[in-house]
C-alpha cells in the first residue's frame, strides 16, 4: 500500500498567523507542475488528507486540480506540531491505500523518519514523499 507525504508549496513571508500563510505564484505553479508529472507516471491518489493551514489547502487543491474527484478530508491533525505516533495510529482504523498527507515541516519530516529507517528526512516546499507500507505501522516502509 502507498501513501504520499506532501510538504505545502512556497509560502509567502510572516503573515499575522502561521496558518494564514498563503502559496506564492512561484509555489503553486511548482505543485502544479509536479503533480502533473506524477500524473504522467502513473500516480492517482486515492484521497486527500489536508491540514487546515491556508498554504496546505491551497495546495491540496492544486493537487485536486489535477486529479478531478478525489475526495478530499480536512484533517487537523496534520499541523506542523502535530504527532507522527497519533497519526500513525489513527491511520490504521481508516482506509488509507493511496492517500495524499497535505502538510508541514517539521511533521512531514518526522512522519516519514517514523515510518521508514528512523533517518531525518528533510523536505523541500513542494516535495512529496511516497512511501510503500505492508501495513501502517513505524519503521515498516
Amino acid at each position: 500500500m502507498l501513501l504520499y507525504i506532501a510538504r505545502h508549496g512556497e509560502a509567502e513571508g510572516p503573515q499575522s498567523t502561521d496558518e494564514a500563510r498563503q502559496l506564492t505564484a512561484r509555489g503553486r505553479d511548482e505543485v502544479s507542475r509536479l503533480w502533473r508529472s506524477l500524473a504522467a507516471r502513473g500516480v492517482r491518489p486515492s484521497k486527500l488528507l489536508v491540514s487546515p493551514y491556508v498554504r496546505a489547502q491551497q495546495t491540496a487543491e492544486l493537487i485536486a486540480g489535477v486529479f478531478p474527484g478525489t475526495p478530499w478530508q480536512d484533517y487537523g491533525l496534520i499541523v506542523p506540531e502535530g504527532s507522527p505516533d497519533f497519526i500513525i495510529e489513527d491511520l490504521q482504523h481508516h482506509a488509507w491505500d493511496g492517500a495524499v498527507l497535505v502538510s508541514h515541516m517539521p511533521f512531514v519530516g518526522l512522519l516519514t523518519s517514523r515510518l521508514t529507517d528512523g533517518g531525518r528526512h528533510g523536505f523541500p516546499v513542494g516535495g512529496v514523499a511516497c512511501i510503500d507500507l505492508e501495513l501502517m505501522a513505524s519503521g515498516a516502509g
